[in-house]
């Protein structure tokens, strides 16, 4: 295998990879909305909601999409700390 055959291999490699992080990211984003109206209501995924959770890391909307089974209210969800 010459070194652009190399090259070429473990970037289409990084790329999958990337692409796979992606779709994981936007599944936990699509469950999280899907939950949050389910629970509260399509109304409260306002522009605000969901700019929010498009900035999101994947561990703060696996920990959101965990306090939706507790939350009395949608801000009881976003709480920090």
């Amino acid at each position: 295998m010459t070194l652009a055959e190399r090259l070429l291999s473990r970037g289409k490699q990084e790329g999958r990879q990337e692409g796979r992080q992606e779709g994981r990211q936007e599944g936990r984003l699509m469950v999280l909305e899907l939950l949050l109206a389910k629970r509260f209501g399509q109304h409260v995924l306002d522009i605000r909601v969901q700019e929010r959770l498009r900035r999101a890391t994947p561990e703060q909307l696996d920990l959101w999409a965990e306090r939706i089974l507790d939350a009395s209210r949608v801000e009881d969800v976003f709480v920090e700390g």
